[in-house]
């Protein structure tokens, strides 16, 4: 198990396993004895973990204390076994005990010669049991830190002799924390228990319990997500956790010879340890001892709860250079035309795996560089022209690229250049004019990057002249304006032009022109129908006369006097609407405004009124069904039912017996979905249900038979 993870909670996958398995926690009462010298007694949970195999049974387990697995450790444990009959109950005198002699740590010596001196992981756990244990100092009052010390001790001792046994079959035995039961036989159901050999006044234990089935189970399956990162001389891989295959650790493999043999990477397993800020971390493993450019092959192998190996995960993967050659050193730029600029360099010590260079360039001196060509130029050059037109500054930058594409960019250098051309034409000049004669104008900004603003003229007819509305150049893309709308001029226009900081003065924009609003509202259109259906209302109206009408906005309420609620809104023209939005038995109002190209709402249509009706239908029940009882001798209905309606409703229940005719049996809540026929007769029965409301309606009735025989 992950070392983080102090208490002992193993995660299975039981589907995938074909294991069941029941973890039954019982009060160890049964081998404890009373505590009669008034301390509280420290308790402790057992958690046991099973793995089947073709003719064997693996066993697991663990105190989910430090302090209990320390007590334990002296007691030993008992493993115990009974063959599950599924027509005999499970007796608790049946159980038959598998060792002879309780299970704990073996002697040092014994240990040594069992496990052998290679095996790392079951060093760790010999030490965490046997090593010079830290006995605190007696205690006094103002001293409580070795106390502290020896619990977190003790803990650290818990947590390593676990995390060995998770990872390694050999040191659980060693630590008498698993078992194998070979006295099994295929196919059959056994009920393990595993509880402490012996009792204790310091601590209470439970017995902890699995079932299953001796089968053969297939290999867990490999670790999912393998990728690799190329480092200079490294190798990162990486993999995902499974939540169904949850592993100890992993092992990790590396062959140089193209697969044909491995070596083992790590002694120790890795394992993955979450943190407060990375709760869910992504298991990796770096190798730092590659050559740049060899190509590896790896295998990733988990480790599962039971010290057992998963498939192996392959990956072929390869370091590479990462190293950037020496920036070069750019000279003064020097302007060639007016719109050229030639850009040179020099590189004192040119390595070996210099691919060539790029040239970048940019508005400012820090960031925005954008390369100037796609391919490297070759390594024995160094200058480059470069085409800009419309700047009067730019900045610089050269890269030196290797072979292996690593980049290393020159400081930047500025270039000034002695502009003659004026700006672009302003474009997409567009404007709006609210009802109080405020004019906002907008346009796009002009893609020269010296541009400081624009002149803003006006004229009230395309033959004046235009004249500019302010003495400075305005710095902004949006202009604000105001014009007269109680005029008989019923157009403005306007034109632009930009300027940059050398005051130079694009030509004029093409010209914008403006309607002034109208102050008139438009006419209010009328109603001249209004039919209904039992689920809709439908509005027929003459549209206002109005030319300028721009659209509709059609409103309801359903009490008089209340606020409109806006229904629609319509293109000018319509004069027709159908509103499926409507209850049965509930009075709707309707009006209607138009709105014209000003925005002006003309007064509100003369309100109509309409009823939807009820035709009483309601929709049926689904899916009745009826099943016979025979051990309490009734008849269980059931149905299924969504009311489409917000009324009290009830379920009507009409019996048939032997083919005569359904007659009222039973009436039950509209809460209920099944019914209870205590009383059923022998022969065919028909059962019926119908659903009734309380406003009059009711649906079809959903009929369905059955055969009832009584012994």
């Amino acid at each position: 198990m992950k070392s983080e993870r102090h208490i002992l909670i193993f995660k299975m996958a039981c589907n995938s396993l074909m294991v069941m398995i029941v973890l039954l926690v019982c009060v160890f009462q049964s081998k404890a004895q009373g505590n009669t010298s008034g301390v509280e007694v420290r308790k402790a949970n057992l958690h046991l973990i099973a793995q089947p195999d073709a003719d064997s049974v693996v066993l697991r387990w663990a105190p989910s204390t430090a302090g209990g697995w320390i007590v334990a450790n002296q007691l030993g444990f008992t493993v115990e076994r009974i063959k599950i009959d599924e027509n005999i109950g499970v007796d608790d005198d049946g159980y038959e005990t598998l060792n002879e002699a309780p299970l704990m740590p073996m002697l040092l010596d014994d240990w040594k010669a069992y496990a052998g001196p290679d095996n790392h992981l079951s060093a760790i756990a010999a030490q965490a049991v046997y090593g010079d244990s830290f006995i605190p100092e007696p205690l006094n009052q103002n001293e409580l830190s070795v106390l502290k010390n020896a619990a977190d001790e003790l803990t650290n001792r818990y947590s390593f002799a676990l995390f060995a046994a998770d990872n390694d079959a050999v040191t659980a035995n060693a630590l008498g924390l698993r078992y194998v039961d070979r006295e099994v036989e295929p196919g059959e159901r056994y009920a393990y228990r595993v509880f402490v050999s012996q009792t204790t006044n310091e601590y209470r234990y439970d017995t902890a319990y699995v079932i299953l089935t001796v089968e053969d189970v297939p290999k867990w399956p490999s670790p999912g997500g393998l990728e690799f990162e190329s480092g200079d001389g490294s190798i990162k891989l990486k993999w995902d956790e499974s939540a169904l295959y949850p592993f100890s650790g992993y092992y990790v493999y590396r062959s140089d010879d193209g697969g044909s043999t491995y070596q083992k990477m790590n002694k120790i397993p890795l394992v993955v340890v979450s943190t407060k800020d990375n709760p869910d971390p992504k298991p990796f493993y770096t190798d730092t001892s590659t050559i740049n450019y060899s190509m590896y092959h790896y295998q990733i192998l988990g480790i599962t709860p039971f010290g057992g190996l998963s498939e192996a995960a392959e990956i072929k993967a390869y370091s590479k250079d990462m190293t950037p050659p020496l920036a070069p050193h750019i000279n003064k730029t020097r302007q060639i035309s007016s719109s050229q600029v030639k850009v040179s360099w020099k590189m004192q010590d040119v390595p070996d795996d210099l691919k060539g260079f790029f040239v970048a360039r940019s508005a400012g001196p820090v960031d925005g560089f954008k390369l100037l060509h796609n391919e490297a130029l070759p390594k024995n050059t160094f200058e480059y022209t470069d085409n800009i037109l419309g700047e009067t500054e730019a900045y610089y930058s050269v890269a030196a690229v290797d072979t292996a594409g690593n980049l290393s960019f020159s400081p930047a250098v500025m270039s000034v250049f002695i502009d003659t051309i004026p700006p672009s034409v302003p474009q997409n000049l567009s404007g709006i004019i609210d009802s109080a004669g405020k004019v906002t104008l907008t346009w796009d900004l002009g893609p020269e990057k010296n541009i400081t603003g624009y002149r803003v003229l006006r004229a009230n007819a395309p033959d004046h002249e235009f004249l500019q509305l302010t003495g400075h150049v305005h710095p902004d893309t949006v202009f604000i304006d105001s014009v007269n709308i109680n005029t008989l001029t019923r157009y403005v226009y306007y034109r632009i032009a930009a300027v940059n900081n050398r005051f130079q003065h694009s030509e004029m924009s093409g010209m914008l022109k403006l309607r002034r609003p109208d102050v008139l509202p438009p006419d209010e259109a009328v109603f001249h129908d209004v039919f209904v259906t039992d689920t809709c209302v439908n509005l027929k109206w003459y549209c206002s006369g109005s030319d300028d009408v721009a659209g509709q906005n059609l409103y309801r309420r359903d009490k008089p006097g209340s606020d409109w609620d806006l229904l629609a809104s319509l293109e000018p023209g319509v004069s027709f609407y159908t509103d499926s939005d409507v209850l049965t038995h509930v009075k709707y109002y309707y009006t209607l405004t138009s709105v014209d190209s000003s925005g002006l709402v003309s007064n509100e249509a003369f309100p109509v009124a309409a009823r939807p009706y009820d035709t009483g239908y309601r929709q049926a029940i689904e899916n009745l069904d009826a099943q016979y009882n025979d051990e309490d001798k009734t008849v269980l209905l059931e149905w299924s039912y969504k009311p489409l309606t917000d009324e009290r409703f009830w379920f009507v229940i009409y019996k048939s017996i032997n083919g005569g005719n359904y007659k009222l049996y039973k009436a039950v809540d509209g809460d209920e979905r099944n019914f209870v026929d205590k009383f059923p007769t022998v022969g065919e029965s028909g059962y019926g249900v119908m659903v009734k409301t309380s406003s009059g309606g009711m649906s079809d009735m959903v009929k369905t038979t059955l055969m009832i025989q009584m012994e």
